[in-house]
């Protein structure tokens, strides 16, 4: 064999192996048979406290059960987070009180491949209104003896949760309640009045937020009628 033909043949073996360690790399390269796990789960948003009490996070993986889950909440770790066989992961937030938060999640596989997921979210406090008391119109000028009637109507979205107290002398340290039904009208009467009153009222009420009302009523009692009775009899002693 001359060296022409050498040179051939090894220039065609050096061509054959180029192909054969190319396409070896290329399968290589092209082999994603096992992938990083992938996340996706609830993103509630803005909501009212009770509304949401979990979410739930699904991770999918070739390998569910060699699989690790990371979880913290507001930056502190959860402990024993542990996907289900349908790879979902339920994070209670039932407890949580009002507030901005933020669930971040770190699954990771065998091969340590990791993928990371986050969701924000805001928990607030109903709108409850506010504390109102109403009076009705009423007489506050009452002749001697006779009686006071006070009427009303307390207003709030849960009247349920009001305390509504009346005083005649200081309300913070003797107090009685006041009868109301469940629409929150009231209706009180003082009777024979021989002198002037004060009554107070206060309300409170809020299942989260609270808010306060107070009112003041003075009663006058006119001693016209007695003083002028008082006058004629002493014009009639007179000798």
């Amino acid at each position: 064999m001359d060296k022409e033909q050498v040179r051939s043949l090894t220039l065609a073996f050096l061509m054959i192996g180029s192909v054969m360690l190319g396409l070896f790399f290329l399968g290589v390269e092209t082999d994603v048979s096992d992938k990083p796990p992938t996340i996706a789960g609830e993103e509630p948003g803005s909501f009212l406290i009770g509304e949401v009490t979990s979410i739930t996070i699904s991770v999918n993986d070739e390998s569910i059960e060699e699989l690790e889950l990371e979880v913290s909440l507001n930056e502190e770790r959860i402990s024993d987070t542990y996907v289900d066989g349908n790879g979902e992961y339920l994070a209670d937030i039932s407890e949580l009180s009002t507030g901005e938060y933020t669930l971040f999640v770190v699954a990771r596989d065998y091969l340590n491949q990791e993928t990371t997921w986050e969701t924000e979210f805001t928990i607030s406090y109903p709108d409850e209104g506010v504390t109102e008391i109403i009076l009705d119109d009423f007489e506050t000028t009452i002749e001697h003896g006779s009686d006071a009637i006070l009427t009303g109507n307390l207003t709030h979205s849960s009247i349920e949760s009001c305390d509504f107290v009346w005083s005649d002398s200081d309300i913070e340290q003797e107090q009685l309640n006041v009868p109301m039904d469940d629409d929150g009208l009231f209706s009180m009467v003082f009777s024979e009045l021989n002198e002037n009153l004060t009554i107070t009222m206060e309300a409170n009420c809020g299942e989260y937020i609270f808010s306060t009302d107070k009112v003041i009523i003075n009663y006058i009692v006119e001693k016209q009628q007695i003083d002028d009775e008082n006058s004629t009899n002493e014009d009639n002693n007179t000798v």
